[in-house]
């Protein structure tokens, strides 16, 4: 099966019948344009509570099975402010159920093992109109690093006097191609809080330190809350200083934080960026630092630069002292950029080593992973809540079209 999801906001008929002539199969065509896909809020119940399947009831989640059961997927999206649209980032973010929380190393980089035995190839539309050269290229870049980690082969749907499909290819991330800049201290940095988590989140903690830090030199402001949006994309026009605070999600920005950038004009000041993410190599967030350098140039604003940190998921859960030990150059890096002006080229190195994993650091988790400890976490949650019987359930898959699919399975799951 073939399934085409349609995320555009403007759906024509015309693009599908010349996507059709492609295939020699009818397309399933699924049309997700006109519905709102729930972003994704990092709960973790589709890995702890009921393994594989999320808990969100919208639209999205009745074609799981078509997504997990077909051979191939199409995604038709729309672009804004350079990047795909908030819908289309909504969508990949949705399908983290398809995989387990465990971790295998590939390449020096953490991933997420399968769950099913196989998955789609992943084709992908964009019109590239009002995009320049390098954010097509981020684009492209993005959405082949989403479907390998995915564990799909990735394609692009290319108009150019007729529809061919292009082979995506593995590159290294367009970014540093913007330099870090430097300006006056800041009176006061407005920092947009990009968690989607609803309850304490790693982001909230590590800015209430930085509240304590800088006082009344740091605004925060949360964009979970959706009401005050236009309020403050207006204020973004004459808000001198701004920072965007965010974890990782599937390689980029949470899909609520692409809504709130798509409402933003360009306007003078600086802005920065900050990323912290759960696996702890900094490579997995490249791929964004790309866009966020770009957005930068599409916004009019002086780029300070984006800061990197990975290893902070579990922040929480970790003694007061050991919080404090990670939180500190986080808080640091952002006291240097309101009192200096810039961020301290060796205090940004620093946050983002490890780049990739080492030999000495893989043959640690394999020694890790054999004696149980690496998935004690997640083991753990699955008990408490009744569900590790139920751990490596494919919820979504037609019985039939696994047991006779022939594709590679590739899957390292420690049981």
């Amino acid at each position: 099966m073939k399934t085409l999801f349609d995320l555009r906001k403007k759906q024509d008929g015309e693009m599908i019948e010349a996507i059709q002539k492609l295939y020699d199969e009818p397309l399933n065509v699924v049309r997700l344009g006109d519905q709102s896909i729930t972003a994704c809020i990092g709960c973790w119940n589709c890995w702890i509570k009921t393994p594989g399947r999320c808990v969100m009831k919208d639209r999205m989640a009745e074609f799981y099975p078509d997504y997990v059961n077909s051979d191939t997927v199409i995604l038709l999206m729309n672009t804004a402010q350079g990047f795909i649209s908030h819908q289309a980032k909504a969508f990949l973010d949705r399908t983290i159920p398809h995989y387990h929380p465990y971790i295998e190393i590939v390449d020096g980089e953490c991933h997420h093992v399968a769950r099913y035995q196989c998955y789609p190839d992943m084709v992908f539309y964009y019109d590239t109109e009002g995009l320049t050269n390098q954010e097509e290229q981020v684009i492209e870049d993005y959405l082949y690093r989403t479907a390998y980690h995915f564990q799909s082969k990735a394609y692009r749907i290319v108009k150019d006097g007729s529809h061919r499909l292009h082979p995506l290819e593995s590159r290294k991330a367009k970014c540093n191609v913007v330099t870090f800049a430097s300006i006056e201290p800041m009176e006061t940095l407005v920092i947009y809080n990009g968690s989607p988590r609803r309850r304490g989140s790693n982001s909230t903690l590590i800015l209430k330190k930085a509240v304590e830090a800088l006082c009344d030199r740091v605004e925060i402001r949360d964009l979970k809350e959706e009401d005050k949006w236009d309020e403050w994309a207006e204020n973004f026009k004459s808000d001198k200083h701004v920072m965007f605070f965010m974890p990782l999600y599937v390689h980029a920005m949470p899909s609520h934080v692409m809504g709130f950038i798509e409402k933003l004009q360009a306007s003078k000041g600086s802005i920065s960026f900050f990323v912290q993410s759960g696996f702890p190599e900094s490579s997995q967030s490249h791929y964004l630092e790309a866009y966020l350098e770009q957005l930068a140039l599409r916004l009019g604003r002086t780029y300070i630069g984006t800061a990197i940190k990975g290893g902070v998921e579990g922040l929480q859960m970790r003694p007061a002292k050991a919080q404090e030990k990670i939180m500190e150059p986080l808080v640091k890096a952002i006291e240097s950029l309101v009192y200096e002006g810039k961020f301290n080229p060796t205090n940004i190195s620093q946050l983002a080593r490890p780049i990739r994993l080492g030999t000495g650091m893989k043959i640690l988790f394999k020694v890790l992973t054999k004696i149980g400890l690496i998935n004690f976490f997640w083991n753990q949650q699955l008990k408490e809540n009744n569900a590790y019987e139920k751990r490596f359930d494919r919820p979504y898959v037609s019985l039939t079209y696994e047991n006779n699919d022939t594709r590679s399975f590739h899957c390292n799951v420690n049981q």
